[in-house]
């Protein structure tokens, strides 16, 4: 039981929230403690690594969740994100949204992605998300604006529509296996219509979590409707979760249906870096960027996706989502930090390196991280990923990729050379020692990482 107390450390945790609700404690103080508190969660968790397996859970959770490398390594990163959520907040002054809610909120969503990170069965997977995705509904709405309020509204409702087709598909699966664990799923499952169509309704609402071709739209007004800072949680945290029970449900155990599974993935991975690259080219909102830029990140990893097999391992897209999400939390904290949550276009850069040299130079590495320059983590990333499909005998998938890479250069560099070649527009920017803090952990991962010279993810071993 050991293993599962960094998870009851963070229900424990949004307990003294709620109660912390009836007292006046500010802002301020109350993101510095849930900082504090998150910090010795995620201490926690290396704690009991050496216990974190499945041995010794309680019968009621044999075959509902799993303890392995993948679900701490997960569990890791996102406290990692949380933290950056937490601290990229205490840049707006905006009283009236930041209240003790949502702080109990933004806990009660990270409890749910980590917990559902560990899930091997349909329904508590279904369950875990929506405790997580009912969180992030609130988070959006309590700005009140009319803007993520219409967002809150249109997730809700579109969530719950493919919550539907997930638990049709779930009824599906069980007809056929008579079992929702995934385990007895994989032995079980056979190639009939009816298992076919189940195990497509299924993913159908994970692709729609993640936010791939096909059933992305919804991504876009969303996040962008939501705070800056609450749209850096959902690009990465949320994300990161929503892969997570995607690779489990396809990949834990070997199924007669991966054949078809991943001519579907290479399918949605070609699809989804030209369109988002398409939708992303004629964007002049920076965070309208980062967001469309998102689903074609998603892309690069369903490339993996699709050349796994017993010589290709998972680690390529495990390491790209991983570090991606980081860089991406980065991203949006620092645009939180310097500007707050105001309408930011490319032309808004403009001479920004000027008043904020290092939050400027920390942009510019993220947005080279993003295009995959050498030297940064996601060059790296992206020669795991292009080179699992050259190994797996899937060089088309390469070859897309690195086509597409090539295009998101031109949007990329208009950031970068609008930081530092074009003039200023005059929009308000706010400078604090909290922003320079962030750029420079955003800018010491990112070039640590790529360059292998000191390996945050291989330290560690998280995968």
């Amino acid at each position: 039981m050991i293993q599962l107390a960094p998870f009851i450390l963070s229900l424990i945790i949004i307990l003294i929230n709620i109660f912390l609700c009836v007292t006046n404690i500010s802002k301020k103080a109350s993101i510095n403690l849930n900082i504090f508190f998150w910090i010795i969660t995620l201490a926690s968790f290396f704690i009991v690594r050496d216990s974190f397996d499945d041995t010794g859970l309680p019968n009621l959770l044999v075959g509902f969740i799993s303890l392995d490398k993948f679900s701490f390594g997960l569990c890791i990163i996102l406290c990692v994100l949380t933290l950056i959520f937490l601290f990229s907040s205490k840049f707006s002054d905006d009283e009236r949204y930041y209240k003790q809610e949502f702080i109990v909120l933004s806990n009660l969503a990270t409890f749910g992605l980590m917990a559902m990170s560990l899930s091997t069965e349909l329904i508590l997977t279904l369950i875990f998300l929506e405790v997580a995705s009912m969180a992030l509904y609130a988070l959006i709405a309590m700005d009140s604006s009319q803007k993520s309020v219409e967002s809150a509204f249109k997730y809700f409702v579109l969530s719950s529509f493919m919550g539907a087709f997930y638990l049709l598909g779930t009824a599906f699966i069980f007809g056929t296996v008579g079992s929702t664990q995934y385990e007895k799923i994989a032995a079980r499952l056979d190639s009939s219509y009816l298992a076919l169509i189940g195990t497509i309704l299924v993913l159908s609402m994970m692709f729609f979590k993640i936010a791939i071709f096909g059933f992305y739209r919804w991504s876009i007004d969303v996040y962008f409707g939501a705070r800056t800072n609450l749209s850096g949680y959902l690009a990465s945290a949320f994300k990161l979760a929503s892969f997570a029970i995607l690779i489990k449900f396809c990949f834990l155990y070997q199924t007669q249906n991966m054949a078809f599974l991943q001519n579907l993935f290479a399918l949605l991975a070609i699809l989804s870096m030209f369109v988002g690259n398409f939708l992303t080219i004629k964007e002049q909102n920076v965070k309208k960027i980062l967001i469309t830029a998102s689903i074609v990140h998603s892309g690069y990893i369903f490339i993996n996706l699709a050349s796994v097999n017993f010589e290709i391992s998972l680690y390529p897209a495990f390491f790209y989502l991983g570090t991606y999400a980081v860089v991406v939390a980065f991203a949006f904290a620092i645009l939180n930090a310097v500007f707050k949550d105001q309408n930011v276009k490319i032309c808004d850069l403009g001479g920004l390196y000027k008043t904020h040299p290092l939050e400027s130079f920390a942009l510019v590495v993220a947005s080279l991280s993003f295009i995959g320059f050498p030297y940064t983590v996601g060059f790296l990333g992206k020669v795991f990923i292009f080179g699992s499909a050259v190994t797996s005998s899937a060089t088309y998938l390469a070859i897309f990729g690195i086509a597409n890479t090539i295009i998101s250069v031109y949007y990329y560099l208009k950031i970068i050379t609008s930081i530092y070649f074009k003039n200023s527009t005059q929009k308000t920017t706010y400078s604090s020692l909290g922003a320079k803090i962030l750029a420079v952990f955003a800018i010491a991962f990112i070039v640590l990482e790529g360059s292998g010279f000191m390996s945050i993810v291989s330290f560690l071993n998280l995968f």
